[in-house]
């Protein structure tokens, strides 16, 4: 029995490149490409690679940067062949840059998910709203696993509601908040913890990030390598336009704000059933997740 050959950094990069070109979408004037990219490997084959991890998704970002360019520059004979037979379009508009930049994290599969020399993907991106329909815009979420026999792919549309008008106690919801995070790029806030894997800074951007161990089918921005007490999604934290945060618990074994319970997720028979109403995360905090890890929360200015 041979065992699978170890996803080397260009592997990775090949994977990552034929997610962008599989899951283009033209409009008449431009065409979107996903903007995030969450790729999972085996443990073993991470652990292989882990030292270099953040050479790898730099150099990964700045190879998507030049694709599109390399892309746009040859809109002609050469994408009429390649991205027809992709698409079954005979030409593509120029492909969009995001502003912010692109997203790519490189992580364990703490789950099992994976076996050795596969690549698993999460990569998402933000769907207009149907013209004809004058529909909602949606989040299309593509799953992909990349192996030697190949890549299978599932992919999910999910609706982009309106935000609510509510306060604290109105969650807004998960798959919205990734649809409105990171546009403007400049650092909000920040988190440090410690982990299994040693001591972490992790700089905020966004409206919203989700904060668990994560895993080939759960999309984390920060992922914690800690005991399983800590939920692959544990608690989300919210910034909103006016500089206000929030923390909400979306865990089995509850969160901590400086000591204090915050008002726990609603909890069902197969898990959790309903996130916990958001309350107010005060600058600095001590957050802690089901007693078993802590992070320092700070705004950029603490207040």
């Amino acid at each position: 029995m041979t065992t699978a050959r170890m996803p080397s950094g260009r592997d990775i990069w090949k994977a990552v490149r034929e997610e962008l070109a599989l899951n283009l979408y033209a409009l008449p004037f431009s065409t979107l490409a996903p903007t995030v990219y969450h790729v999972y490997l085996h443990p073993e084959d991470f652990q292989a690679i882990e030292g270099i991890v953040g050479t790898v998704t730099d150099q990964i970002r700045q190879a998507l940067t030049e694709e599109v360019a390399r892309l746009n520059r040859d809109m002609g004979s050469r994408v009429k062949t390649i991205m027809a037979r992709l698409l079954e379009r005979e030409a593509l508009a120029p492909i969009d840059v995001p502003p912010a930049g692109w997203e790519v994290h490189i992580r364990r599969d703490p789950d099992d998910e994976l076996a050795r020399g596969q690549i698993g993907i999460v990569s998402t991106l933000a769907m207009p709203a149907p013209v004809e329909y004058a529909g909602t815009p949606t989040t299309r979420i593509v799953r992909s696993v990349v192996g030697e026999r190949g890549r299978t792919a599932t992919v999910t549309h999910v609706p982009v509601e309106p935000r609510p008008v509510a306060g604290p106690a109105g969650a807004t919801p998960p798959e919205m908040r990734r649809e409105t995070e990171g546009r403007s790029g400049r650092e909000r806030a920040r988190l440090t913890y410690v982990d299994d894997q040693g001591a972490h800074e992790f700089l905020i951007r966004k409206d919203v990030v989700s904060i668990g161990r994560g895993g080939s089918a759960v999309w984390v921005d920060v992922q914690i390598i800690t005991t399983a007490k800590v939920s692959r999604e544990h608690v989300r934290i919210r910034l909103d336009a006016s500089g206000e945060c929030f923390v909400q618990d979306v865990s089995l074994w509850g969160t901590t704000v400086n000591g204090m319970p915050i008002p726990p997720a609603v909890k069902g028979p197969e898990g959790v059933a309903q996130p916990g109403p958001e309350c107010p995360l005060p600058s600095p905090a001590t957050i802690t997740l089901a007693g078993a890890i802590s992070l320092e929360f700070t705004t950029a200015v603490a207040r």
